[in-house]
């Protein structure tokens, strides 16, 4: 039986999330015992140590350190950190909507994002992962109107190629690797500038699961 217990086993999120408020403190997501738990009280355990998605070893430290007692065999590249190799940050000054659930201003950054991504590495795959459904469905809804006014970048965006653009959440992207993906927080200061404490799935049992799925799904850049 082969499996990665530090990633998300089955869970209701599909049964919840059509219901529940991404941030509700009320409703919660459960985390089902999973045929790797079952297994790991019976059966001997050994880990298998190669990683091989992350190109650069900043894509995987974190994790490493975090969820695999860096005891994961990582190959250090050659490359040097630099613009559009391993984990990048871009700040956006934002605010979090605690009616709708969304971050605009970063929703709209991550949108230029994309389209800069196409535009500098057009052989590149390309994701998008979004801390709640509302944010993923933001994202969406900008990126279809920007397809609309600017087509040119339309042959990007079919179905058809070997790994298709996606957006998705937090609970949906796993299993998924990209060459980039961009990776929206949303939370933030809300219009009074105040920051709430709650950050949905990440603070519930298994945060920690989704978080690890989430930032470790990019071979060249986060």
């Amino acid at each position: 039986v082969v499996g990665d217990s530090k990633q998300m086993p089955p869970s209701n999120f599909f049964n919840t999330s059509a219901d529940m408020d991404d941030d509700s403190e009320d409703e919660s997501i459960t985390d089902f015992e999973s045929i790797l738990d079952l297994c790991s009280t019976s059966f001997p355990q050994r880990r298998l140590k190669w990683h091989y998605r992350s190109r650069y070893e900043q894509l995987i430290s974190f994790s490493n350190k975090n969820f695999y007692d860096n005891d994961l065999i990582t190959f250090p590249s050659a490359k040097g950190d630099a613009r559009g190799v391993g984990v990048d940050y871009y700040y956006v000054d934002g605010t979090f909507d605690r009616q709708s659930k969304t971050n605009l201003k970063e929703a709209e950054r991550v949108v230029e994002l994309v389209f800069e991504n196409i535009e500098q590495y057009p052989t590149r795959s390309l994701g998008v992962v979004a801390f709640s459904v509302a944010q993923q469905t933001l994202i969406e809804k900008l990126i279809a109107k920007r397809r609309q006014n600017d087509p040119s970048k339309e042959p990007f965006f079919k179905s058809d190629r070997a790994e298709p653009f996606f957006v998705k959440n937090l609970e949906t992207v796993q299993g998924d690797e990209r060459d980039v993906i961009l990776f929206s927080v949303r939370y933030g200061p809300d219009a009074r500038g105040n920051v709430a404490m709650n950050f949905g799935p990440l603070n519930q049992d298994g945060g920690r699961r989704r978080l690890h799925v989430a930032i470790s799904r990019s071979r060249k850049s986060m």
